[in-house]
């Protein structure tokens, strides 16, 4: 009789702990590649601030950052602007992308810009993306990323200012291309740009700018071999 109720009593045991596990594993939408599991709103919350795929690039540190934040509940401010062809003659000097400045705030801000293409771009040569500082101040880079089908490289060699940064990116070939940089700081205004290379450059060429306000897309101020090369993009800017 005795071994009859423990017998019994592990079979609730294990019953509950399975009902436990199904329940717990429902709540999560999403996990990707690198083990990060989203819940549906968390999921829904990173395509708004990010882009919807940007979850399968997550890590396990950049998760938990955003909970450390405490962003999910928070409402997300966006600036966006596109960036239309420009012709001379027959050719197409600059592709239609998009470029958002997004963030997220509470004591601190977490703070997005992705410049998406629509095609392949023709030059493939060193872009520049960076941010110019407003009034908020930079806590510290994330992140800078460039994504595509079947492609993702980050970048840290990074320039950096006083009143911003920049960094040269070597456009790769293949579809979806996606530039995008994650950043910390406090309330206040920053202003982003993406910079597309008219002809083929090397990357020292590319880094020949400054940051100041009224430059290329109000961030960059090209010099020496860098001048005449970039497309003149406008820029985007957001208040926090």
């Amino acid at each position: 009789m005795k071994k009859t109720k423990i017998f019994l009593g592990s079979i609730a045991v294990f019953a509950m702990c399975c009902v436990m596990k199904n329940v717990s594993a429902e709540e999560f939408y999403y996990v990707n590649d690198n083990g990060v599991a989203l819940t549906e709103k968390e999921y829904q919350y990173i395509s708004d601030l990010y882009w919807d795929g940007y979850q399968q690039y997550l890590t396990e540190s950049d998760y938990q950052l955003m909970r450390e934040m405490n962003i999910f509940d928070n409402e997300i401010k966006k600036s966006e602007v596109t960036n239309y062809p420009v012709t001379r003659g027959n050719m197409v000097t600059s592709h239609l992308r998009t470029s958002s400045l997004k963030g997220s705030c509470s004591d601190t801000c977490l703070v997005t810009f992705v410049t998406a293409w629509n095609g392949i771009p023709t030059i493939k040569s060193y872009d520049v993306v960076g941010i110019r500082l407003g009034s908020a101040n930079l806590s510290r880079i994330v992140n800078i990323m460039e994504t595509g089908s079947n492609y993702s490289k980050i970048y840290n060699d990074i320039r950096y200012f006083t009143n911003g940064f920049g960094a040269s990116i070597l456009v790769p070939n293949t579809e979806n291309v996606k530039t995008t940089i994650t950043i910390i700081t406090t309330k206040g205004t920053l202003y982003g740009t993406y910079q597309h290379a008219k002809r083929n450059i090397t990357e020292d060429t590319s880094k020949n700018y400054t940051i100041g306000q009224g430059g290329y897309g109000d961030v960059f101020y090209f010099s020496g071999p860098a001048v005449g090369v970039y497309d003149e993009a406008p820029g985007v800017d957001l208040v926090l």
